[in-house]
């Protein structure tokens, strides 16, 4: 689901971000053609030198610049749909979900920037007997949403630092409700993983992880713990979405493992979904 409350710095889909829909421009596609000069009608494409000038404040997203683009440059990310729309797509896969015993996982963005719309699509497939997992950042008002978990299967929820300062700096917001929310999906949802994307110049440090575990010992029934090393694949989004991507590094295996080591000496499970 579109829409986000976080701006994580090393986030691999900004094109998230905002709820809307929006039109990307991957500069790196473009073959100067100019076509899509030819049919903006709101002055968001103007002629540039190696390839048109795009001003986002301008585009009112009709994609008609994406559909006469050869070379794929212009896309239109998200489209609004209705609750019948998205499980029209979720039955077809009715048969896969019984032979793994896999399900619908829903993802974002952050699912619970749109409660109601989340709310029906999880009833709906409870209803249908298919399982279902959310991703979430745990940034929302636990009073919205709270009644969704007890349909949920699954509930993966990330903690990006445990330092609330630092929190902030990396996100834009900070961890105090985030925190709080994990303890509470924890209580009552049997079956709550907590993710770390382990970022070398962020949370991948002892100090860091000794916080988390002590933090999910203390106050929290979660299940276990879920790695997630950082990867640059989203770099070229940054461009697309006309924003500023983070230079960061993935930890070397060997820090990875003891990380895990130390995970593992507070008794808390290292789980791996891969």
């Amino acid at each position: 689901m579109k829409g986000c409350p976080l701006r994580c710095q090393w986030c691999a889909n900004p094109e998230s971000w905002k709820s809307s829909p929006e039109v990307v421009f991957f500069e790196e596609k473009c073959i100067g053609c100019n076509r899509c000069l030819t049919v903006c009608k709101e002055g968001a494409i103007t002629k540039g030198d190696a390839f048109p000038s795009f001003d986002r404040d301008k585009c009112r997203c009709s994609s008609r610049c994406c559909e006469v683009c050869p070379a794929g440059a212009r896309k239109l990310i998200g489209s609004v749909v209705t609750v019948d729309d998205v499980l029209a797509v979720i039955k077809r896969d009715t048969v896969f979900y019984r032979e793994s015993g896999g399900g619908v996982t829903f993802s974002g963005g952050e699912p619970f920037a749109q409660p109601e719309f989340l709310r029906q699509l999880v009833t709906a497939c409870s209803r249908l007997g298919i399982n279902t997992a959310v991703e979430t950042s745990g940034y929302f008002d636990w009073e919205q949403v709270d009644d969704i978990f007890e349909m949920l299967d699954c509930v993966f929820i990330d903690i990006k630092h445990m330092d609330d300062v630092r929190h902030r700096e990396m996100t834009g917001v900070g961890n105090d409700k985030i925190l709080e929310n994990i303890a509470r999906i924890s209580r009552v949802h049997p079956y709550t993983v907590v993710r770390v994307p382990l970022i070398s110049e962020v949370n991948a440090n002892e100090q860091n992880i000794h916080m988390m575990c002590e933090f999910i010992k203390s106050r929290t029934d979660v299940k276990g713990v879920e790695l997630l090393p950082y990867h640059d694949f989203g770099e070229s989004k940054y461009r697309a979405v006309g924003a500023q991507a983070g230079k960061f590094t993935t930890p070397e295996a060997t820090a990875i493992n003891n990380l895990k080591k130390i995970i593992a000496d507070y008794n808390i499970p290292v789980v791996d979904f891969k």
